[in-house]
């Protein structure tokens, strides 16, 4: 789907959403209140590997006349993707079991990276990792928080002053302090959400393929051999010339385009030093560049309604 030029592209639907269920600082709740406040009338939470907090978020919305799509993100093998589905049942058997493994590897590699971190002389006790996950999928973020948090650890930060900054110096996926996990295959994950009555939408493609556009054409290419429903064009990672790259790809390869903040936390985020680009700083916070996403909803709902049909029979 190649979406045309328009001056006044619509910014009232934010397809990409994380909460305190997963990485994110705010409740399902919260997220729902913002975004009414910010006037957005469709949301999606898409909490990492898990749909803990579906549930709250859509009884939130139906007080607050804001719709939520139950969704996910799921982390999958290949180049560190990721995977949104859209529409899921979120209470589907397969699903949850697939979850619950992942969400026990996740657990185990967050144990082993931050012995890693210790041994490095870093002051964290595990007890300080749960505290930030109040309960939620434990993820790099919450390490980051839980040793930015000692101030014994100011003189090893070497200027990390954000999570952002100390993930990307002591756990990105190059790091020696970095696990890396089992993870379910692409082909599993859109399965998996295709047996859950969702739509499958690959994540933000270009941040893990950027510089090599051929390289993001031959994974697309098979993930739509795989059954992949979309593409996420417009992010905050994305820039303009990657937005249009991924809707020419989508028109050829008979895709759906989606947008999303990918938020996690409000604030006034520092932009990469890199690319320019920081991470959203409320919800809607993606630039559209001048392309009409109007019908992008539409779509999406047509897709949902198309996929559920199909899982009923």
């Amino acid at each position: 789907m190649w979406l045309p030029r328009t001056s006044a592209p619509h910014h009232n639907f934010d397809l990409q959403i994380q909460s305190t269920a997963s990485d994110g600082r705010h409740t399902p709740a919260e997220i729902v209140a913002m975004a009414q406040e910010l006037g957005l009338s469709v949301i999606a939470l898409t909490d990492h590997d898990t749909t803990a907090g579906v549930d709250e978020a859509v009884a939130a919305g139906a007080t607050r006349s804001v719709r939520v799509i139950p969704g996910i993100e799921i982390s999958v093998e290949e180049h560190g993707a990721h995977i949104l589905g859209f529409g899921i049942d979120h209470g589907n058997t397969h699903l949850r079991d697939a979850l619950e493994k992942a969400a026990r590897d996740r657990l185990e590699g967050a144990r082993q990276m931050l012995e890693n971190l210790r041994a490095e002389g870093f002051a964290a006790d595990w007890e300080d990792v749960m505290r930030e996950a109040t309960g939620a999928v434990v993820a790099r973020p919450h390490i980051a928080r839980a040793i930015l948090s000692r101030p014994e650890n100011a003189a090893r930060l070497g200027g990390a002053a954000t999570v952002h900054d100390f993930i990307d110096r002591f756990l990105s996926n190059d790091s020696p302090h970095y696990v890396r996990r089992a993870r379910i295959g692409a082909t599993d994950a859109i399965a998996l959400i295709h047996g859950a009555g969702g739509v499958a939408v690959w994540s933000h493609p270009a941040l893990h393929f950027r510089g090599d556009p051929e390289g993001l054409e031959n994974f697309l290419r098979e993930m739509a051999a795989r059954g992949l429903d979309g593409v996420e064009a417009f992010n905050p990672s994305q820039t303009e010339d990657d937005a249009e790259l991924l809707q020419s790809l989508a028109a050829q390869y008979h895709l759906l385009v989606t947008a999303g903040s990918d938020f996690h936390e409000r604030g006034a985020h520092p932009a990469d030093p890199a690319s320019g680009m920081h991470a959203a700083r409320t919800l809607g916070d993606y630039e559209t560049y001048g392309f009409d996403t109007g019908d992008i909803v539409a779509r999406l709902d047509e897709a949902i309604r198309l996929r559920r049909a199909g899982a009923a029979h």
